[in-house]
């Protein structure tokens, strides 16, 4: 931008020096008064351009430090009250503005995530401080309600505690290649998927701010077997023992189905972000 001005300053003094060459020649009091006013003019000219740079300049300036609104990561919040206004800072940023202009704010938060970037698009996003594991510690519960038909199916993405005085995370949806879902009784299950066709479900117990994995299942396609034309396949159950158990692709399949209605579902009513009128 500042080139562009400069550019614009050296090409208007070049007229101008074209001008008074061409005046200077004709060796008259009139053209004298005319080199006069033509110095004036592009002195003018001039002026003004470096009048209109320094305020664009001003301005150029005054909009970055509006841009650079937080710099925080979620050890810096000592409320999930400082957190929740910061999330709504965001929507206002998000419906005001472009996604250029959005992703140059929202990138000042350390804790901002890209799924946290569907989730500020969605009108069912809200959140909910909830005592998950009863050690008298509430938690800060951030997801999105369910179907309309059933108000009290909410997933959540992420969920923070505070110790110490701080807000800390005990889990975070980093990516849209993993999930969590929200049980009673303070468990949790985390899901990922990644490109080279891996699949995991993991179970959790949350207390007192510290996670215990229960169990899983894993799926993972492994080299490809030129003599049975085939990939190999490891998949596999465990537990908190440790112990793995080889299960067939069939047998996966039905444990994933298992599990699912293994641990009961919470009836959490979230409070939205965008309010409904």
């Amino acid at each position: 931008m500042r080139i562009l001005k400069r550019n614009r300053i050296i090409a208007i003094i070049g007229i101008a020096l074209m001008i008074l060459l061409i005046t200077a020649g004709c060796g008259s009091n009139k053209n004298s008064d005319n080199e006069s006013g033509v110095t004036d003019e592009a002195e003018s000219a001039l002026s003004n351009e470096e009048s209109t740079a320094n305020t664009e300049d001003a301005a150029s300036e005054g909009t970055l430090e509006t841009t650079n609104i937080s710099e925080k990561c979620i050890a810096d919040y000592n409320s999930y009250d400082e957190l929740i206004e910061d999330i709504k800072n965001l929507l206002d940023v998000m419906e005001e503005s472009d996604e250029d202009t959005f992703y140059d704010r929202a990138k000042q938060y350390e804790w901002y995530t890209s799924c946290m970037w569907w989730n500020l698009k969605n009108d069912s996003f809200g959140y909910l401080q909830a005592d998950i594991d009863g050690d008298g510690v509430d938690e800060l519960l951030l997801g999105t309600a369910g179907s309309k038909d059933n108000s009290n199916d909410v997933y959540i993405d992420n969920m923070y505690t505070i110790r110490d005085g701080k807000v800390v995370p005990v889990f975070e949806s980093l990516s849209d290649r993993e999930w969590y879902v929200l049980y009673e009784d303070g468990v949790f299950v985390k899901e990922i998927y990644y490109p080279d066709d891996y699949y995991s479900t993991e179970y959790f117990k949350y207390t007192a701010g510290k996670q215990e994995f229960i169990e899983g299942i894993y799926y993972n396609t492994t080299i490809f077997d030129r003599e049975k034309g085939e990939y190999q396949e490891d998949i596999y159950y465990s537990d908190s023992s440790s112990k793995e158990r080889e299960l067939t692709r069939k047998e996966y399949f039905e444990m994933g189905e298992e599990l699912q209605h293994k641990y009961n579902l919470p009836k959490f009513q979230l409070h939205l972000f965008k309010e409904k009128q």
